[in-house]
């Protein structure tokens, strides 16, 4: 019986940590996804628009490229 009770405690140990594994995927892909959106948005604004808010272009293409390989950065 204890083996029985020790392996059933495995199974569901391996089956939470790869919940808990997928939801980590998951969240990292929906901040990638917001990450991509707002470097989208800033890309799109002309110099001006980018001055308001104190960015430059460099500052944009930066976030661009920070957003590119945050996916794969964890």
């Amino acid at each position: 019986m204890p083996a029985t009770t020790a392996t059933e405690n495995l199974s569901t140990s391996s089956a939470q940590q790869t919940a808990q594994g997928l939801t980590g995927l998951f969240l990292r892909f929906e901040d990638w996804l917001a990450q991509r959106a707002s470097a989208r948005t800033l890309y799109g604004m002309d110099d001006q628009a980018l001055s308001d808010i104190a960015l430059s272009r460099s500052d944009v293409e930066r976030v661009n490229s920070s957003a590119r390989k945050a996916l794969w950065s964890h």
